[in-house]
C-alpha cells in the first residue's frame, strides 16, 4: 500500500490556496487549489456540493478510484500519493464543500524534450507510460481522458492523475462522449464508445507528439475529426525510425486493427532497437 498524505483540517486552515481552477471547469463547479505546506508545493482538487449531480459523481469517482488503487503495492502504483479530506460544513471562499483531494506537486512525465535524452532513455518513458496504462487495466479501468498532462513524474515513477471519466472496462459504455479531439480515436468520431482501443490511440497520439517534438494542429471539431480519421501520418524523425512499429500499431485507423496487446507493445519496444 503505498504512503498515504497525512493532513490535518487545521494545516489547510493556516494555508494560503492560491486559485488554479481552468475557467470552463468553474463553470461545472470544479475547484483546483495549489499551496506550500512545509515548503513543499500541493494541489487541492474539490467539487461544489451544489453543483450538478453528473459533476459531483464523477469527482465522487476519481476519489473512489484512488481509494481502490491505493491497495497496490508502492511499486505497482498508478496514482501519486494523495489524502481525501471529508468532513461536514468544509467551505473554501465561502462554497460549500464535501470533500477535499490533496495532490502533491509532480512534474510532467514528457516534460523533458525527446532530444535531450539518448534513445534507451526514450524507450524507457515509452515502456513507462505504457505500463501504467496497463496497470491500469489490470485493475479493470480505463482511463478515457489521456493526454500528455495526465502522466507525471513521481520519485522517477510515470503515474496517472485526473480519474474523472474513468471507466470500467468490462460495460459496454454509452455514456456522453467527453473527449479531447487532439486525442480522440476515429472511431470515437462515428459515435463509439471508449474503450481500451481508444485509450492506447490516445497514447499512441502522445509519442508521436513527443517523438517528433510538434503537436498535431486543426482548427476545429471538424478538422480533428479529417485528420484522425484520414490524413493522419506517422513522420518520425530518423534517428526515431526504430518506433515506427509501435506506433503503427497503437495508431491503427480501425479499431479491431489496433494493437491493445500490452505484451506485444512492450515487445515493440524491445525488438526495434535489439
Amino acid at each position: 500500500m503505498q504512503n498515504l498524505l497525512r493532513f490535518k483540517s487545521t494545516d489547510l486552515a493556516q494555508t494560503i490556496c492560491e486559485p488554479k481552477t481552468k475557467t470552463k471547469s468553474l463553470v461545472f463547479g470544479r475547484r483546483l487549489y495549489q499551496f506550500q505546506f512545509n515548503q513543499q508545493r500541493h494541489w487541492l482538487k474539490a467539487q461544489v456540493s451544489d453543483s450538478s449531480p453528473e459533476h459531483v459523481a464523477s469527482f465522487g469517482r476519481e476519489i473512489e478510484l484512488y481509494q481502490l488503487f491505493n491497495q497496490a503495492s508502492t511499486q505497482n502504483s498508478i496514482t501519486l500519493p494523495f489524502q481525501v479530506i471529508k468532513e461536514t460544513h468544509l467551505s473554501i471562499q465561502q462554497e460549500p464543500i464535501d470533500r477535499l483531494l490533496i495532490l502533491p506537486n509532480a512534474e510532467p512525465w514528457f516534460l523533458q524534450p525527446v532530444s535531450n535524452l539518448s534513445i534507451e532513455q526514450v524507450r524507457q518513458v515509452l515502456w513507462q507510460a505504457i505500463d501504467v496504462v496497463e496497470r491500469l487495466s489490470l485493475h479493470g479501468w480505463i482511463h478515457a481522458d489521456l493526454k500528455q498532462e495526465h502522466f507525471v513524474n513521481w520519485q522517477g515513477q510515470c503515474r496517472l492523475i485526473d480519474f474523472e471519466q474513468a471507466l470500467p472496462l468490462a460495460v459496454d459504455q454509452q455514456n456522453a462522449l467527453t473527449a479531447t479531439p487532439r486525442y480522440m480515436a476515429p472511431e470515437l468520431f462515428h459515435g463509439q464508445a471508449k474503450s481500451l482501443h481508444s485509450d492506447i490511440y490516445a497514447l499512441g497520439i502522445i509519442f508521436l507528439e513527443w517523438l517528433t517534438s510538434q503537436r498535431l494542429e486543426a482548427k476545429n471539431y471538424q478538422d480533428w475529426a479529417y485528420l484522425h480519421c484520414q490524413r493522419l501520418k506517422l513522420d518520425l524523425p530518423m534517428q526515431y525510425q526504430g518506433f515506427s512499429q509501435l506506433l503503427q500499431h497503437m495508431l491503427m485507423k480501425q479499431k479491431n486493427d489496433r494493437l491493445v496487446d500490452f505484451y506485444r507493445l512492450k515487445s515493440d519496444l524491445v525488438a526495434e532497437f535489439a
